[in-house]
């Protein structure tokens, strides 16, 4: 790796970070792009690589936000991470056997289902409970799952969850949000290092800079709307996945 790769990758890894400190989004969105379109990793190690980073960023923005006004919801997190962690392994075991193809597709159709609530960009208080347990517990296996196959975590959707199930205001959601990639990560990235589909040798910048942006993100999360952040952010993993279905489906 050269002094410009490993300065690029490390500028990523912070942009990524600090939008995960933001918005409570793993930063796979920004991380896997890195390593395939930057490193030149493959889309299979590339998913689990940026399962490892997940960890470093949730366990940063999470250590940064005890001190928030909106902490995390510790009773939320320990029923959905005992919902979606374990499901994490199933979603890595059908990455496993799946052509890359697949995993191309799926994530990049999940990229461009993310971009809609990152856009809409609604930060209103709690909902107060409207979704009944067991349709809660099917989403989490279900974002569980998700999350394995394509390294993200699905703050996209579990944080509407916790927000209609749970009836926690949007950023106490994010934080919590937050948290439970670390979980996720931890689960994902033991399957793939189990499966053999973890190379490290392009993480350290990575790491290093979603670390410190994770906590950057965290620090500005209650004094900086989301919502223009948000949709700016919309476009870019639009882009992202119109790139990566170019790619699938043959394009040059």
């Amino acid at each position: 790796m050269d002094l410009w790769q490993f300065i690029i990758l490390g500028l990523l890894g912070l942009f990524g970070g600090a939008l995960a400190g933001l918005v409570g989004i793993g930063g796979a969105a920004i991380f896997v792009p890195a390593l395939v379109y930057v490193a030149g990793w493959d889309i299979k190690e590339a998913v689990g690589a940026s399962l490892v980073i997940t960890v470093f960023t949730a366990l940063s923005g999470t250590v940064r936000g005890i001190r928030s006004e909106d902490a995390v919801d510790w009773r939320v997190f320990g029923f959905l991470s005992a919902v979606i962690a374990p499901s994490t392994l199933a979603g890595v075991a059908v990455s496993s056997f799946s052509p890359n193809v697949v995993v191309q597709l799926v994530f990049a159709a999940f990229l461009l289902v993310l971009a809609y609530p990152m856009a809409l960009g609604r930060s209103e208080a709690g909902m107060g409970r409207r979704v009944h347990p067991v349709i809660v517990i099917v989403a989490g296996v279900g974002i569980g799952i998700l999350a394995g196959l394509v390294g993200i975590g699905g703050a996209a959707l579990t944080i509407p969850l916790m927000m209609l199930g749970f009836g926690l205001r949007f950023k106490v959601a994010v934080a919590t949000s937050l948290a439970m990639n670390f979980l996720t990560g931890v689960a994902g990235t033991a399957g793939y290092l189990a499966a053999g589909l973890v190379e490290l040798g392009s993480l350290p910048p990575l790491i290093l800079g979603a670390t410190a942006g994770a906590w950057i993100g965290v620090a500005l999360r209650d004094r900086t709307p989301e919502r223009s952040i948000r949709r700016a952010f919309a476009i870019v993993i639009s882009l992202t996945a119109i790139r990566i279905l170019f790619d699938a489906l043959g394009g040059s």
